[in-house]
């Protein structure tokens, strides 16, 4: 992420962050780099949260996956997860396990607005 990302929402090089979506909430390492800087659309800064896929419970250095963040939806071709890009919220610290969990993915679905005639969709402007 982006330092001016890391600074706004109180992240350090190398501690834990908590990465939400509506589906569920992830841990992960923070990397503060200039290599990936804020955009801006229609005059609006976004931010990147850069996740390495295809990591997992598995292996030497096991973790969360970031495919958990994002429904199942597999290219038809290979069967390869196609959704490689989502919105999210990112905190400091470590992610909450058990009810807490559950409650903060909940809140994070409400202050984003995602209900059920939206899904994950933005609301368009009229």
């Amino acid at each position: 992420m982006s330092p001016e990302l890391a600074a706004e929402r109180g992240l350090e090089h190398a501690g834990w962050a908590t990465i939400i979506t509506a589906r569920t909430a992830i841990e992960a390492r923070v990397l503060v780099t200039s290599r990936v800087p804020p955009l801006t659309v229609g005059g609006r800064t976004l931010h990147q949260v850069g996740l390495p896929f295809h990591w997992g419970p598995n292996g030497l250095v096991p973790g969360d996956a970031a495919n958990e963040l994002a429904s199942l939806s597999l290219d038809p071709n290979v069967h390869i997860q196609e959704v490689k890009a989502m919105a999210c919220d990112i905190r400091p610290g470590r992610r909450p396990r058990g009810p807490a969990l559950r409650r903060l993915v909940r809140e994070y679905v409400e202050r984003a607005g995602i209900t059920d005639q939206t899904g994950t969709e933005a609301p368009h402007e009229r």
